[in-house]
């Protein structure tokens, strides 16, 4: 019977171990995707150097592609962001000012520069979903492209519905 117990209490540490270890491989694995996600899509914006319809509808098929339907807040509720902008839908090449209690797919912010140049703030989301337990929390990713002097200042108003 001593030896039965000891056996009961081995085998639940061991299988406490191999979930907390599967845990950490679906972390790394989806964490890394959403970066590798949002790396293309600083990528994206660097080509078109800027935020225009092109470049919209690029990172739109990107996503919808790649299978990415995460989506998020991008301005919680108590904070004053101006200029973020986001997308509500992965079919239409315009962004929209971001709102609290909105989910976007991802937002975008424009920064000015040194001199005439720009720099934007790329936001994506990440879930941390298990499969029996479900969603257990969210994260926000955020990357930076580099400055670069934007060719149009006017397809950026364009692209921005507001």
């Amino acid at each position: 019977m001593r030896h039965t117990i000891g056996g009961t209490w081995i085998l639940g540490i061991a299988l406490v171990f191999i979930l907390f270890f599967c845990g950490f491989i679906i972390l790394t694995l989806n964490y890394s995707r959403t970066v590798r996600v949002k790396n293309e899509m600083i990528d994206m914006v660097e080509k078109y150097e800027g935020i225009n319809r092109e470049s919209i509808t690029l990172l739109n098929n990107y996503l919808y592609y790649a299978g990415y339907d995460v989506s998020g807040v991008c301005v919680n509720e108590g904070e004053d962001e101006t200029g973020v902008y986001g997308a509500t839908s992965l079919s239409n090449s315009t962004l929209e000012p971001a709102r609290e209690g909105t989910k976007y797919f991802y937002c975008i912010k424009k920064y000015d520069g040194a001199n005439t140049s720009n720099y934007y703030q790329i936001i994506i989301f990440y879930k941390f979903n298990l499969p029996i337990v479900g969603e257990t929390s969210g994260f926000t990713i955020k990357g930076t492209t580099s400055n670069f002097q934007s060719h149009d200042e006017n397809s950026y108003s364009d692209s921005i519905g507001d």
